[in-house]
């Protein structure tokens, strides 16, 4: 699940996320929205696909004649860098307006900025732009949700849930959902209450870290958000909020 995005996995999102408001492929408008992040400072998270390794940066300039991203080299990347094949890919995620703006590239080359060392990334073909959560989420324990993934079904944990979306533990590394993919059929296993259909489309997929006391294992966070809700669905969900926020 946590693997680096190939071309036919990255192609198979461009074809999901083609006609939603998520996936920007102008350039004109990705230059424009790296300015924006470049003048608010706004901070970006660095993550070695296929590892737990991340940086923090920020952008130092926008060369759109060179096709380039300069960030601020962070401390200790050329360690970190020698640890990866220098074919792996990085995900970087910022936030800007309250938007999660995240995209793929290369590892990058090292070059000079004014005096100051630089992380030099070449420009992206997309990249995405979540828009602001409908609704707050809300932490949840002991509730199950099962996914239905058209050849099989598999259960995961649930995490947090909102009126919008939910946030599921994905714990089965051999289904590597994506950002993008659309799940029909889906069900929320309330106890007391039965099964509320849903269907999700996947947003974001995080690398998280749980202990079972004594050795650790890796999973991964699933943000989706609901489709697929009928009146009756969304007042069962409306219900089950209220009695989370009383408890």
């Amino acid at each position: 699940m946590n693997g680096p995005l190939d071309a036919n996995a990255l192609n198979a999102v461009m074809r999901l996320t083609d006609a939603t408001d998520f996936l920007v492929r102008s350039r004109r408008e990705m230059v424009r929205v790296w300015c924006a992040v470049l003048e608010a400072g706004a901070a970006l998270t660095i993550r070695v696909m296929n590892s737990e390794d991340t940086a923090e940066s920020t952008l130092l300039e926008v060369d759109e004649a060179g096709n380039r991203l300069l960030l601020e080299c962070p401390p200790g990347w050329l360690a970190m860098t020698c640890r990866h094949d220098m074919g792996d890919s990085l995900m970087l995620t910022g936030v800007l307006d309250g938007m999660k703006i995240q995209f793929q590239s290369s590892m990058g080359e090292i070059a000079e900025v004014d005096g100051t060392r630089a992380l030099s990334l070449r420009m992206p073909e997309f990249l995405w732009r979540f828009q602001r959560r409908r609704g707050a989420r809300r932490q949840v324990e002991g509730l199950k949700i099962r996914l239905n993934l058209g050849f099989t079904e598999a259960d995961a944990q649930v995490t947090d849930l909102g009126s919008g979306g939910i946030g599921v533990l994905n714990c089965d590394s051999a289904l590597r959902l994506q950002p993008g993919e659309t799940l029909h059929g889906c069900a929320i296993i309330l106890p007391g209450v039965g099964q509320i259909a849903v269907g999700l489309t996947v947003r974001d997929v995080t690398p998280e870290r749980w202990s079972n006391g004594q050795d650790g294992w890796a999973v991964a966070r699933v943000g989706c958000e609901f489709t697929e809700l009928d009146r009756h669905t969304q007042q069962l969900l409306a219900h089950c909020l209220e009695a989370l926020a009383e408890d």
